[in-house]
């Protein structure tokens, strides 16, 4: 079978095999989301260091927990905005889920290490619903974004 030159030209363009650079197409860098999240790091750490209720702190913190990753995530990947806010929900229930299995102390975390804190010690059903908050606030963000630039 004889192939064209143009066919020739169109095939040697195209990656044979693994696109080892397919993922790293996605990786860039936004100063403005870098701002936001260090922002809502920022209130997430006085929440933490300062806030010791029944609400703010446990709740609202984990609502805003959610928020923050969001922004941490979208400052480095150029995904489309409602696809990040559905991997930041799943990686938050991804950390619930390493909750509720007790992966910190099968891991043999010492309680107190920066991991284990990040990681959390007890599941909570509300701490799901806290997160699926989050991400429809993150997501309320994106639609206001796109409507107003």
């Amino acid at each position: 079978m004889l192939v064209n030159p143009e066919s020739r030209a169109q095939l040697a363009t195209k990656p044979i095999g693994n696109d080892r650079a397919g993922l790293f197409t996605y990786l860039r860098f936004s100063a403005r989301y870098a701002v936001i999240s260090l922002c809502w790091l920022v209130v997430l750490v006085n929440i933490a260091l300062f806030v010791d209720d029944k609400f703010i702190r446990p709740t609202l913190g984990d609502v805003l927990v959610v928020v923050w990753l969001y922004y941490t995530i979208r400052c480095v990947v150029g995904f489309p905005a409602r696809l990040i806010v559905v991997m930041t929900v799943v990686i938050a229930y991804m950390v619930e889920l390493a909750q509720y299995l007790k992966i910190p102390a099968l891991l043999g975390l010492e309680p107190g290490s920066p991991l284990s804190i990040i990681l959390g010690a007890t599941f909570d059903w509300w701490d799901l619903a806290a997160y699926l908050v989050g991400g429809m606030v993150c997501w309320w963000m994106v639609k206001m974004e796109v409507r107003h630039g």
